[in-house]
């Protein structure tokens, strides 16, 4: 069995790093109910470590067990609506950190006994999830809030002067005696370990939600590079769509109003020269088979399934004279001039020849057989006017062919010179100027044909 290869034009979209990490970042409700979880754990356990320390000694006088302090009425309901509060801003972290933070520093205040280390534990971890989950900047909002907070807290206790209550500080989960200061001395020093706790806190969150925030934009800029692609990957369609839907309305459209123009005077003439009609449907057969094998060909480099298709030159302005002959063949009166040396641009040679193609089949059209045109083609070295006029209806002509217009002609025209950075032109002549119809287009030469048509010197041949 062999194993398939990756496609070398498939866009691999990086993931984050870490099968670990990625799991619980897919899982981020499990991971939060988890703290949680152990929030109360911790609360638990300060409370047994409380209820324990409140037994008496068994000497016989005064009750033997003491319920602590915040556990007696009305105090108890604030210490369950401190531990709600904080396990509320744990489990709403990520969406709300800085507001959380806020939230267990004010339940740090107040006599905790060992409940206090419990919510010193999620006051760290709440400074850390700030800025993970915002910004360096909020990171150093919530660090001065958290240690506002604590000397505010260390302040208040050894004011106090006694009491246990200095275990309820939020910065005294990092001592072993109680937050109260006995001194300025102990007081600075309390402070200063506070605060490069919390800053190592700080720095850190800030380290890796930099960090998480840098491989975020990373893959979202991979992700949009590859929609990016994909969409420039349907405008080429459409636009070649667009490309093909213009070159079948030529082949179409001249070849069908030839086709027309031929099988009605070879109807009009069959009587009185048979020879003369016979020759015109030949020429309309000729004509269809013509382009039907373009069809086909055309068609075929769609649908081929090895990308080999038939390859044959574009027609350009070289081939005008074979065009304009099958116009005068269908009756109309052409004169051709083209003016000018080759510019090299086969994709401008092929605009101008479309560009008289449409126009003509346009005076076959609407002019109709015995109308006389003109087409000139003026080549200079930075664009190529193209003009097609008619001189409108002989008097006694047949009525023009009618009924196949799209509408589309012109407006394949004028995206084709859009293509080029060209414009096309066209419109009604003034009676005085003789009448009729007046095709104009102009096309500028593409940069790089300018460059190889221009002459080289001698130093530029040795470089």
């Amino acid at each position: 069995m062999t194993q398939e290869q990756p496609n070398e034009g498939e866009v691999r979209l990086p993931r984050p790093p870490g099968m670990l990490r990625r799991a619980l970042a897919a899982h981020p409700l499990a991971v939060d109910v988890f703290i949680v979880v152990w929030y109360f754990i911790g609360c638990l356990l300060g409370l047994f470590i409380d209820l324990v320390g409140a037994a008496a000694p068994l000497d016989g006088e005064g009750p033997w067990f003491a319920v602590p302090a915040y556990l007696e009425w009305p105090l108890w309901p604030v210490a369950v609506l401190r531990i709600l509060a904080v396990a509320a801003a744990l489990l709403f972290r990520r969406r709300y950190p800085l507001a959380g933070l806020i939230v267990t520093v004010l339940a740090t205040f107040g006599d905790q006994h060992a409940l206090g280390l419990a919510t010193g534990v999620a006051l760290l971890f709440m400074l850390y999830a700030v800025p993970v989950y915002r910004s360096a900047a909020a990171g150093w909002l919530g660090f001065g809030i958290a240690l506002g907070a604590s000397l505010l807290a260390y302040g208040l206790e050894s004011l106090a002067g006694a009491g246990t209550g200095g275990d309820s500080a939020p910065g005294s989960v990092l001592f072993a005696e109680t937050g109260r200061a006995g001194s300025v001395g102990e007081f600075l020093a309390m402070s200063i370990m506070t605060a490069i706790w919390y800053l190592a806190i700080v720095m850190l969150g800030i380290n890796l939600g930099n960090r998480r925030r840098y491989l975020q934009a990373i893959i979202d800029r991979a992700h949009q590079l590859a929609r990016e692609r994909d969409q420039l990957a349907r405008l080429a369609v459409a636009e070649e769509r667009s490309r093909i839907a213009r070159e079948m309305h030529d082949i179409v459209a001249h070849s069908v109003s030839v086709m027309i123009a031929l099988s009605e005077g070879a109807a009009r003439v069959t009587s009185v020269a048979p020879d003369d009609a016979a020759d015109a449907m030949r020429r309309s057969a000729e004509t269809g088979r013509t382009a039907l094998a373009e069809m086909r060909r055309m068609l075929g480099a769609l649908h081929s399934p090895d990308g080999q298709a038939d390859l044959v030159p574009q027609p350009g302005v070289q081939d005008l004279p074979e065009l304009v002959r099958g116009f005068v063949d269908a009756g109309l009166a052409v004169s051709l001039e083209v003016s000018g040396d080759a510019t090299g641009d086969r994709g401008q040679d092929l605009a101008v020849y479309r560009v008289v193609q449409e126009g003509l089949t346009n005076v076959l059209r609407y002019a109709g057989t015995g109308a006389r045109a003109k087409v000139t083609v003026m080549r200079q070295s930075d664009r190529t006017v193209v003009q097609v006029r008619d001189y409108g209806s002989p008097p006694g002509a047949p009525a023009p062919v009618a009924g196949i217009g799209s509408g589309r002609g012109l407006a394949g025209l004028a995206e084709r010179a859009r293509v080029f950075g060209g414009s096309i032109e066209s419109g009604p002549v003034d009676p005085s100027a003789g009448g009729g119809w007046r095709l104009w287009a102009v096309l500028p030469v593409s940069a790089d044909a300018r460059e190889t048509n221009e002459p080289r010197t001698e130093s530029e041949d040795r470089r």
